[in-house]
């Protein structure tokens, strides 16, 4: 039976924590209750994501193939037009042969990454990364972080995905579905180090009909009604 999903998966987050109460106590406004996680001064969203895909590599079962490519994804590459994928795969020890590509820009990259990688039957590593700031004061400054997940993705019962089985697979892709719309709600200029947001009630009432279009999709996809859903998740 073919199959598509992941494999394994690690996660990193970097050991620094700012306490929230800090902020408002130090600029007097902003804030909040708890911590964030911080990349320290000689860490990046490389050196992030390398301690992540390190664990999801540890983490594949016995006798799976490994990657044949490497994804990296991140709004804050280390360099540009430099491969922060191959400083990735590089450091990772990964043969020649494993090809490593850069996606990046939009926060939308992740699950892009995440997503083309689904699409593969060959073993694909799939790495998340992102440094995460925001302007003094505001909503992305406390309640972002710091952090790297990895992803080791590929299909079972299909060709390219030979040596995978059914059993070695921890999560199923069993449908997928998406709406693109054009919209200004979140953006950052090359040149600038934050992000700046519209009012979210404007960017709600656009993609309220898209997403609801893809969700419809999705269960059409995978053969069953909304009723049949036991948790949902919304980003």
């Amino acid at each position: 039976m073919a199959q598509r999903g992941i494999l394994a998966y690690g996660v990193y987050l970097p050991y620094q924590r700012l306490d929230r109460r800090s902020i408002a106590a130090t600029i007097g406004t902003g804030g909040g209750k708890g911590t964030r996680t911080v990349a320290s001064y000689d860490e990046d969203t490389t050196s992030l994501g390398v301690e992540a895909a390190r664990r999801a590599l540890r983490a594949l079962p016995a006798g799976a193939p490994r990657p044949t490519a490497v994804y990296f994804a991140t709004t804050d590459p280390a360099y540009m037009e430099k491969s922060n994928a191959a400083t990735v795969h590089a450091a990772l020890g990964l043969d020649p042969s494993v090809v490593a590509y850069d996606l990046g820009g939009a926060v939308r990259s992740g699950v892009g990454a995440l997503r083309a990688a689904l699409e593969r039957a060959e073993p694909t590593l799939v790495v998340l990364s992102d440094v995460r700031t925001g302007l003094p004061g505001g909503a992305d400054e406390s309640s972002n972080g710091d952090a790297a997940v990895a992803f080791v993705t590929a299909g079972a019962g299909l060709p390219g995905g030979e040596g995978v089985s059914p059993q070695m697979i921890v999560a199923e892709l069993v449908a997928a579905a998406g709406a693109t719309e054009e919209l200004l709600d979140k953006w950052r200029l090359p040149s600038e180090p934050t992000a700046r947001a519209w009012e979210e009630r404007f960017a709600e009432a656009i993609l309220v009909e898209p997403a609801q279009a893809a969700l419809t999709d999705a269960l059409k996809q995978a053969g069953i009604t909304v009723d049949g859903l036991t948790a949902a998740a919304v980003s």
